[in-house]
């Protein structure tokens, strides 16, 4: 799948890589100027589909490179969100780098950049100029607040976002009404997942129309998309309707002798069989608890005895009680213990690999799974600049023009190369 952009000497065929074409979006062509967490991530899951992703990084790399727990020049955050991609290091603020990525973007289908709005166009590579050049390009601008109103051209951060949106409030404790924080980039990693579903929506269209199109993706609309279905639910309704308390009443874990647990009953079956596996039988006479409703409003109290039982068993006992009796029940899993989780590990759900840089590391396999598509492979994160030559070369830049690049601070070449 190939955009349809200019053709001829000054534009030449898309530079292909070194991997067998695999997965749903094998032969997708994608050009990442993304940094951090949200386009990194979009163009992750679009690789590990399949899809030939070059990442255009600064001569200083992406950011994430230096950010967290690593080695030999990169991290574990970077190496989580880029594997599977070319890495090639161009200064687009040079002319020459200018236009070899504008030459790029000519043969692609997808153009990925969360630079802040009016960056991209005061560079030369805004939305206009490129699917000019090539009508069939899915273009897509990631933003912390979206392209207009009093934050637009303001530095969002997953955190500034999550305190902006409600999430932060929807974290709040409930008994002393202080508000948190998820610890982790939720938002990001939505905006990320939100972005990727988008592409191959607008790839799908393509299909029909011929035709590509821009997307524009913020981080506060997906905030608010991922929050408003549960957290929401009070806020929702604008006339009058009758208020139970939030659903956020139910995310509490439940302590046990030895650890804790979380459970949760939506069903009237889970319910009952709650009170039967701690011996509490005898509540599901009483009104109160006699439907969800009720049970929101009043459930507490039940919940306390409950509590009060399961505290008294040890962790082990009260998963098995709880799940000879149907009840959704899970251990709370320390993060070093996950791995050897028996679900994970018989799903075959993380993986371990040798990164040539970070040396034996563990990483989740992508979550979904194509039947009788065949799995694109999922080489390591590149080196910073690894692929710079061999990608200027199959675009038919000469070896003294990628040395006179080189020389003029236009790229940066991995010394590395290929292969690594």
């Amino acid at each position: 799948m190939s955009g349809a952009g200019p053709t001829g000497p000054t534009v030449p065929p898309w530079p292909t890589g070194p991997r067998d074409a695999a997965g749903p979006l094998a032969g997708v062509r994608v050009v990442d100027l993304s940094t951090n967490m949200t386009g990194p991530l979009a163009t992750l899951v679009l690789a590990q589909q399949g899809a030939d992703v070059i990442k255009v990084e600064p001569p200083a790399g992406d950011v994430i490179r230096r950010v967290g727990t690593g080695r030999a020049g990169t991290t574990a955050y970077f190496a989580n969100l880029n594997r599977a991609k070319r890495s090639i290091v161009v200064d687009v603020q040079q002319r020459a780098g200018l236009e070899l990525v504008t030459r790029l973007a000519g043969a692609a289908d997808v153009f990925v950049q969360n630079f802040r709005p009016g960056v991209v166009e005061r560079l030369g590579l805004g939305p206009d100029a490129l699917c000019a050049a090539n009508p069939a390009l899915v273009y897509v601008s990631i933003s912390g607040f979206g392209r207009t109103g009093p934050l637009a051209a303001q530095p969002a951060y997953d955190h500034v976002v999550q305190a902006l949106s409600g999430i932060a409030a929807a974290q709040a404790d409930p008994k002393t009404g202080t508000a948190a924080l998820v610890r982790h980039g939720i938002v990001d990693k939505a905006t990320g997942y939100t972005v990727a579903q988008a592409v191959t929506a607008a790839l799908l269209a393509r299909t029909r129309t011929g035709s590509g199109t821009r997307i524009d993706v913020s981080m506060l609309d997906t905030a608010l998309n991922f929050l408003w279905p549960d957290a929401m639910m009070n806020h929702t309704c604008l006339d009058e309707v009758t208020v139970v308390p939030p659903i956020a009443n139910t995310f509490r874990p439940t302590a046990t002798a030895d650890g804790f647990v979380q459970l949760i009953t939506v069903t009237d079956d889970q319910w009952q069989h709650l009170l039967q596996a701690a011996g509490l039988g005898h509540l599901l006479e009483d009104p109160d608890f006699a439907t969800p409703a009720d049970r929101l409003r009043h459930g507490g109290r039940a919940m306390r005895q409950v509590a009060a039982v399961l505290a008294a068993l040890p962790t082990a006992e009260v998963v098995e009680r709880l799940a000879a009796h149907d009840v959704p029940c899970a251990p709370i899993v320390e993060l070093d213990d996950v791995a050897g989780v028996p679900q994970i590990v018989a799903t075959g759900a993380l993986e371990e690999t040798i990164d040539p840089l970070l040396g034996r590391v563990r990483q989740p396999r992508p979550a979904a799974r194509f039947g009788a598509i065949p799995e694109a492979p999922r080489p390591p994160a590149p080196a910073l600049g690894e692929h710079t030559r061999s990608v200027l070369t199959a675009m038919g830049y000469t070896a003294p023009e990628v040395a006179a690049l080189e020389a003029d601070g236009v790229v940066r070449v991995d010394p590395g190369g290929d292969g690594r």
